[in-house]
């Protein structure tokens, strides 16, 4: 799939999760206007219910009139005996107590013309009632002026706001789920990306490596074949030589490639001895040395380390050796700088190897020990390899209880180290 169509494809998946949450913030947001109009409904309705009843009850017997304090002018007095705050607030206890609306509410009973306060709450709420858009008219009780009943709820946004939570968190958890099942499969997507790409390289790659000796032995075979050549010993020797040299190579590459289902089931077996490592090292350098020799690189080993007997694999030990030095001429530019050293860190043995070559990227770095990884090359074949170095590095080296750590930066050069327990307390490995 060409990258463009991808680039279409998640660009359209992420606008319809954008278009998404947009509906559900314009559903909650509806959600909420809607609650507030029933808000504004039910307590319409029971404050004409609270009027209706003190209107009912204007001319029923048994209630005690309203008895104002001295400091009360007449027409103070007149209004207040009219409606009987006292009774009101009982009828609105009732019939808001009956509504379920909120038992938190102030109310107050005014002139809206003169913003003039006769009964209720006082205090620093007045103005909030005076300005409420929760009022009813009072003129059916008293005539003389208009005057109103409001009703002020300190805590109405959190009422209405509770009413939707249950939703906005059902909704909520609905979209954090859309959006981990899109950003997963984008993530899977990429990463499948990845691993084609991977593959396709690893393909290109073995079949140039395995290509190249079987191309050589095809033509010291015909060479061989050759009556000419035939009358040569030396020349029969020369060819024989390439095609048995040639035929060692191609059998260590399909030994290499075979070894992917070994690793990756863990079931190789380690046989444990305690073998000196600076020695198996010192094998490992000096055979390195001669590999560069004809680049007049240099390869130095610093034996630093005080206590470096191991109780391991020796065969896998110097293969993991072998492995970070081999990786290190390779991907040196020009001729190899590279440096061994062992110390003493935590009761482990660390060999550490340092070399100037071209580095991994921070984003290289946290596959390079992947089955198969190689840094991505496109269609070069100038580093040889299939990718199983690392792989195996890292395998082998935590069946032997220790650990693998790199450090590196572009055109600077990288540091592998190796932190092997001084004493391994298995015999063998089950993966």
């Amino acid at each position: 799939m060409k990258k463009s169509t991808i680039a279409v494809i998640i660009s359209l998946a992420a606008l319809a999760l954008i278009g998404i949450i947009i509906i559900q913030v314009y559903w909650m947001r509806n959600a909420l206007k809607l609650q507030e109009e029933l808000f504004d409904n039910s307590v319409s309705v029971t404050m004409k219910s609270v009027v209706n009843r003190m209107f009912d009850e204007r001319t029923t017997p048994g209630l005690e009139p309203f008895v104002c304090s001295p400091d009360c002018d007449h027409r103070t007095q007149q209004i207040l005996s009219a409606i009987n705050p006292i009774r009101l607030d009982s009828l609105m206890h009732e019939e808001f107590d009956g509504m379920e609306i909120t038992r938190q509410y102030v109310w107050g009973v005014f002139d809206p013309s003169t913003r003039t306060f006769f009964a209720g709450e006082r205090g620093n709420r007045t103005n909030k009632i005076l300005t409420s858009g929760h009022r009813v008219s009072l003129s059916c009780l008293y005539k003389s002026e208009q005057l109103m009943l409001g009703v002020y709820f300190p805590n109405e946004s959190d009422v209405l706001i509770w009413k939707i939570v249950p939703w906005m968190i059902v909704s909520l958890v609905f979209v954090l789920v859309v959006a981990f099942a899109f950003s997963f499969m984008i993530f899977s997507f990429m990463r499948q990306k990845k691993l084609s790409e991977i593959k396709s390289d690893f393909v290109n790659n073995m079949t140039h490596e395995l290509k190249t000796p079987i191309s050589t032995i095809s033509l010291a075979s015909e060479m061989l074949l050759n009556p000419i050549n035939m009358v040569s010993e030396e020349k029969t020797r020369k060819y024989a030589r390439m095609i048995f040299d040639e035929n060692q190579r191609l059998q260590q590459q399909v030994d290499q490639v075979l070894q992917i289902s070994v690793l990756e089931q863990g079931t190789f077996k380690l046989d444990l001895t305690n073998f000196n490592a600076h020695t198996i090292i010192d094998q490992c350098v000096t055979r390195f040395e001669l590999a560069i020799k004809n680049t007049n690189g240099t390869i130095r080993f610093h034996p630093d380390a005080h206590d470096f007997q191991l109780n391991a694999d020796v065969n896998h030990f110097q293969n993991i050796v072998c492995n970070l030095l081999d990786n290190a001429v390779k991907y040196s530019s020009g001729k190899a700088d590279i440096t061994v050293t062992t110390r003493n860190e935590d009761g482990m043995l660390v060999i550490g190897l340092v070399d100037k070559g071209i580095g991994i990227s921070h984003d290289n770095q946290k596959m390079i020990f992947e089955k198969l990884y190689r840094v991505p090359t496109g269609n070069r074949h100038d580093v040889k390899g299939f990718g199983l170095g690392l792989y195996y590095v890292k395998t082998i080296t935590e069946a032997l209880n220790g650990k693998v750590k790199v450090r590196s930066e572009l055109n600077k050069g990288s540091v592998f180290e190796v932190f092997l327990p001084l004493n391994v307390s298995v015999a063998t490995y089950e993966g």
